[in-house]
């Protein structure tokens, strides 16, 4: 029988869905999950192809800078499907720790080359336990991994179109410089805090 309701996908290119595939860090319990409740275990090897800053509200993260991560599994990580467009948000100490190590890979050359491991690192404070993502990274080593950076290639030399319709809400603050950043966060952060003023008239809460 010939059937075709979803399209195919490619057997030997990289696959870019309609609405790119959600992988979420929960920072809580220090697990990748795919949805509230399917869980993918601690760690993630992924093949990253693009990354940009953002700023906005997320779940219940508000107003807050996001880093934007655009990657594909690795070959022979199972966790994830093979060779398909995925797209993960991190933040503050998450953040940090992966800028740490792509300033220590960019003397040795471009780091998209290699492999990242994207893990949970565990932490204590005030607040109790939590969790953050931190990164190793290794060259291609097997012949799929070889291969699949020649895939990743021409998936970037057709200029897709890598966009997240169901985060729309979030700004692109690449191009912007630091300061123009901060008045940013500054006038999000007041317009908030007026919201949650009560409205006065003449010293008192005015009348619904």
């Amino acid at each position: 029988m010939n059937l075709t309701v979803f399209g195919v996908k490619p057997t030997d290119a990289i696959f870019l869905p309609q609405s790119p595939y959600q992988v979420r860090n929960d920072c809580q319990i220090g697990q990748w999950k795919v949805g509230d409740d399917d869980f993918r275990g601690n760690s993630i090897d992924v093949s990253i192809v693009r990354v940009s800053r953002m700023f906005g509200t997320l779940g219940k993260t508000i107003n807050a800078q996001w880093l934007q991560i655009w990657f594909i599994p690795a070959p022979g990580e199972e966790k994830l499907p093979a060779d398909t467009i995925c797209v993960t948000y991190i933040k503050t100490r998450s953040i940090n720790s992966f800028a740490q190590k792509i300033t220590e890979l960019m003397s040795g050359g471009e780091p998209a080359l290699g492999v990242f491991t994207a893990y949970f690192e565990k932490h204590s404070g005030e607040l109790g336990t939590y969790y953050s993502v931190d990164w190793n990274w290794r060259e291609r080593n097997t012949d799929a991994e070889k291969a699949q950076l020649e895939k990743i290639a021409q998936f970037l030399q057709a200029k897709p179109s890598l966009i997240d319709i169901s985060n729309s809400a979030l700004l692109c603050t690449d191009g912007m410089t630091s300061e123009e950043i901060q008045m940013l966060v500054n006038s999000a952060r007041a317009e908030a805090e007026e919201e949650i003023k009560p409205k006065t008239n003449g010293g008192k809460l005015a009348r619904k």
